[in-house]
């Protein structure tokens, strides 16, 4: 007997929302990627115990060759010098004389042979000239290409200084007159930098460098293998019968390499500032014991790395997209490397008061903001142009990273 009652319809499972979607492709890429042990240790084990390795190690060099520096006698060859002068060069106990006699090897010469570091050469009757009240013209002659001449001749110039102020005021006391008389002023130094300035005058040289390069290429690795790699292993197309759309998993792979990106950027951000902090005594000579960071450069620092990871992490993804294997992914990254390179370098020539229209241009702003946070002077209107540039550039990015992933003739390239 036929049922007459009308039949249940069947309502198919619910699919989940998209968000839920890109984060079941996000968790399962950071997975992956959390089981490469090459990401594991440009992360995480490069910078926060090989950074402060490499510079406790730089530091450790430096300290030894100023001291070796400082200690080392450096020979100075005289010819004609008055006894006046020799006496105040010989007081210095860094300097050892050397007289160039008449008959030996002439001056030039002992420099060239490094038999001495630098020659003072004096003129005939300088004792005279003395006397008499004159100027003494004396030559220096030094090896611009020698390192210890070149440091010989910074320490005659300070003793010829000293043998300056002596002889004048000796000269000035002969003649009755106070030596006010050729001192109209004096000048009394005072800093009005804070502790967070002079430190961040000394990591706002390093800093945006390095964030820069590891935000750029601390997701290298795991783009190509999330991309090019999975190609290249033929699991892409099982990860394209899933519920996710195609946009969904591109966001999905996207993100997980923007969180590698800024982890690296930010565990370097620790391992350099930690060396400086944990009072290395080379460093703290350079900051002159203050590495005071302060909050809003902290602060700073953090949002202006999130796009800019955003944005070298999309355009990562594009490469890796666009090539059939990781090998073809990595000989297309010359170019990345190359664009990001060149305004990571400029941020280290560029001084930190900048005009308006550098916060517009990709990567420098980011380097140029990130060195005003730390000298002090960042403006609100040149941070909020350099986030809102940098958000826009990766929005872009994604969405020509999303329009090539959806095409076919792309995206299964053999």
């Amino acid at each position: 007997m036929p049922n007459d009652s009308p039949s249940r319809p069947t309502t198919p499972a619910a699919r989940p929302p998209a968000w839920r979607r890109i984060g079941c492709v996000y968790a399962k890429e950071m997975r992956e990627t959390l089981r490469d042990k090459r990401v594991l240790f440009g992360v995480f084990i490069s910078p926060l115990l090989l950074t402060p390795l490499l510079l406790v190690v730089i530091g450790y060099f430096a300290n030894r060759k100023a001291a070796e520096d400082k200690a080392e006698v450096l020979v100075v060859a005289l010819a004609g010098a008055p006894a006046a002068l020799r006496e105040v060069i010989e007081r210095d106990p860094s300097l050892a004389v050397a007289l160039a006699d008449e008959g030996g090897s002439p001056p030039d010469a002992l420099v060239q042979q490094r038999l001495a570091r630098v020659a003072l050469i004096a003129p005939p009757g300088s004792e005279g000239i003395l006397a008499a009240n004159g100027t003494l013209p004396l030559e220096l002659v030094f090896d611009p290409s020698n390192e210890k001449s070149i440091s010989a001749m910074r320490r005659v110039q300070d003793a010829l200084d000293e043998f300056n102020r002596v002889t004048t005021s000796e000269r000035l006391k002969r003649l009755n007159l106070d030596t006010a008389l050729i001192t109209p002023t004096t000048l009394n130094k005072r800093s009005v930098a804070s502790d967070k300035n002079i430190g961040g005058l000394i990591l706002g040289a390093l800093l945006p460098y390095l964030i820069v390069l590891t935000a750029a290429f601390g997701g290298m690795t795991s783009a190509f293998d999330l991309g090019a790699g999975e190609k290249e292993r033929g699991t892409m197309e099982t990860l394209l019968v899933s519920p996710a759309t195609r946009t969904e998993i591109i966001l999905g792979k996207t993100l997980a390499i923007t969180t590698v990106s800024f982890a690296s950027a930010l565990f370097t951000i620790l391992g350099l500032v930690g060396s400086f902090a944990i009072g290395l005594s080379y460093f703290a000579q350079l900051t002159q014991g203050k590495i005071a960071i302060s909050y809003l450069a902290v602060a700073v620092m953090t949002l202006i790395t999130l796009p800019l990871t955003l944005l070298t992490s999309s355009l990562l993804m594009i490469l890796s997209s666009f090539a059939r294997n990781q090998k073809e992914a990595q000989s297309y990254s010359l170019p990345f490397v190359m664009a990001v390179i060149l305004p990571a370098m400029l941020s280290l020539f560029i001084g930190d008061e900048n005009p308006l229209g550098m916060s517009v241009i990709p990567l420098l702003n980011c380097a140029l903001a990130i060195k005003q946070s730390l000298a002090g002077s960042l403006t609100a209107s040149f941070f909020a142009l350099t986030f809102v540039s940098s958000v826009a550039y990766a929005a872009i990015a994604i969405a020509a990273g999303t329009a090539l992933f959806n095409r076919e003739e792309i995206l299964f390239r053999s």
